[in-house]
């Protein structure tokens, strides 16, 4: 193969978006092992083509399995993460999503630094 055709290909791969499309397959088949795999893939592959390839990234069709996507936990738990960030935003509460955000800082800043201290030890062989 040519450097000229190498360099095609990997200008065609990268155009259509082709290795974010088999990272998120990929991510999805080993986060949900089904148990008909071609099938998965069958209906994964329509859900990408809904949403676009442009859209398309290694967590694109395991997002909805992240933790932090709980909705008991987002109502819940407020840690001052993106999908904290996203949930106030969502129910309206960014003021009070920033104000939070803002006396968690202000509280650790107030708080003394200690360094942990340790000693450096020698090897004996």
């Amino acid at each position: 193969m040519s450097a000229t055709t190498r360099e095609q290909a990997k200008q065609y791969l990268s155009e259509h978006k082709i290795p974010q499309l088999f990272e998120s397959l990929l991510s999805s088949l080993m986060m949900e092992r089904p148990e008909n795999p071609v099938e998965y893939i069958e209906k994964k592959m329509c859900q990408i083509r809904e949403i676009g390839t442009d859209n398309v990234n290694w967590e694109t069709l395991v997002a909805h399995l992240h933790p932090y996507r709980d909705n008991i936990r987002r109502q819940f738990i407020r840690d001052g993460s993106i999908y904290d960030k996203e949930f106030a935003v969502m129910q309206g509460e960014m003021e009070e999503f920033k104000q939070r955000k803002k006396e968690h800082f202000e509280s650790i800043a107030n708080e003394e630094y200690t360094p942990e201290l340790f000693q450096l030890t020698e090897a004996h062989s």
